[in-house]
């Protein structure tokens, strides 16, 4: 398969199953479920919006009895509509390694980073390590504390930092490590105690011996087998025993993220006519509504539309079209009846039209008057 190929793909070939938690509860559930299963995120839904809450965002927890509403950051909802490179291009804007997928209304499953990479690896993948892998990388020394790694990763927003001993690679901190080994546990011995997780250890006592390096002259797949084959998520990049970078699945993504173009956003349309060209027209429409929309709103993750069926005229069937438009802080809703469908997608696009036009008019700036009374001085 070629890359392009793979980039058009529909993501619900990839898909795994997810399970969503609630807002209301508690860090130490999402603990112990990304401990089980070996996760980086967990979904987190409230009502039409879902967030996710990653291994990063647990980093400088002190109460493992925290909700996760205090967490979690808000992300787009994926469908079966969108594709790989949708997936890829989302996953790179959001720092994540994988993205919720919706099937009416509901999760319908997750796609990751490393599923992707997989198939893609069975391709002929072009490209250099050097390409793609993240230079330089932030690094700490080995007498720093976990505590400052642990701030730098927050601060950086990366998940692995390489320990270095008199400027040699010595060892790596990484966010799951630190979150799953030493975040606060439940103390066996004090009934309702917890037990301070050991943030002023040196690095030097507590950096990981087994490393997963590669060679710059390595090729692609040679890093992906070395990941696989040791359940890393990450790669050190060497040349003779100087450290060059780091190759993480995410940064693969960039191969197909690169090619694309602005990533779709994530758009439902339930209730289609059964006619398949009454069908496409109304995809159209409804798509250059958002479009439009996208361009006042950029901040928009999110659009769906619900077409129901209402009474009845003649041979016509009257029907209630419902839109909704989601953004990390607002949401826009619309609903229009008619008896044509397609009349009502055009009354939706006359609705984003009135949006758009408030939103410039909010922008622009009042014209200054002078005031009368103010003193005035000469030129």
């Amino acid at each position: 398969m070629k890359i392009s190929e793979l980039m058009a793909l529909s993501i619900s070939d990839f898909a795994t199953p997810a399970k969503a938690f609630s807002p209301n509860d508690r860090v130490s559930e999402v603990i112990g479920f990304m401990r089980e299963t070996r996760s980086y995120e967990a979904v987190v839904e409230e009502g039409d919006r879902t967030s996710i809450v990653t291994v990063r965002d647990l980093l400088d927890l002190s109460n493992l009895d925290t909700r996760l509403s205090k967490l979690m950051h808000q992300v787009p909802r994926l469908n079966r509509q969108n594709t790989v490179s949708d997936a890829a291009s989302l996953m790179l804007e959001y720092r994540t390694r994988s993205m919720p997928i919706y099937h009416a209304g509901k999760l319908d499953g997750q796609v990751t980073s490393p599923a992707v990479v997989g198939r893609m690896m069975e391709s002929e993948v072009p490209g250099k390590i050097s390409s793609i892998m993240t230079k330089e990388p932030v690094t700490v020394e080995s007498t720093a504390t976990l505590a400052s790694a642990r701030e730098l990763m927050r601060r950086k927003k990366v998940d692995q930092v390489p320990i270095l001993s008199g400027g040699r690679l010595a060892g790596i901190a990484t966010s799951d490590s630190i979150v799953f080994n030493l975040a606060p546990r439940a103390d066996r011995e004090v009934k309702g105690g917890r037990q301070p997780g050991r943030f002023d250890e040196p690095l030097g006592d507590y950096g990981s011996g087994n490393l997963l390096t590669n060679e710059i002259t390595d090729s692609l797949m040679d890093v992906y087998l070395n990941m696989k084959k040791e359940g890393g998520n990450y790669s050190l990049i060497m040349n003779t025993g100087e450290l060059q970078g780091i190759l993480t699945y995410r940064d693969f993504m960039k191969i197909l993220e690169r090619r694309s173009a602005k990533p779709q956003l994530p758009m439902y349309i339930v209730g289609l006519p059964d006619d398949p060209f009454s069908a496409a027209a109304v995809r159209v429409k409804f798509t250059d509504s958002v479009q439009l929309l996208r361009k006042a709103f950029p901040e928009v993750s999110e659009a769906r539309a619900i077409i129901k069926a209402g009474e009845t005229r003649s041979t016509k069937r009257k029907c209630q079209v419902d839109v909704l438009v989601l953004s990390p802080k607002e949401r826009y809703s619309y609903s229009v009846f008619s008896y044509e469908v397609a009349d009502a997608f055009d009354q939706v696009n006359t609705w984003a039209k009135r949006l758009v036009a408030l939103r410039k008019a909010k922008k622009r700036k009042p014209t200054s008057r002078r005031n009368p009374e103010a003193p005035q001085y000469e030129q």
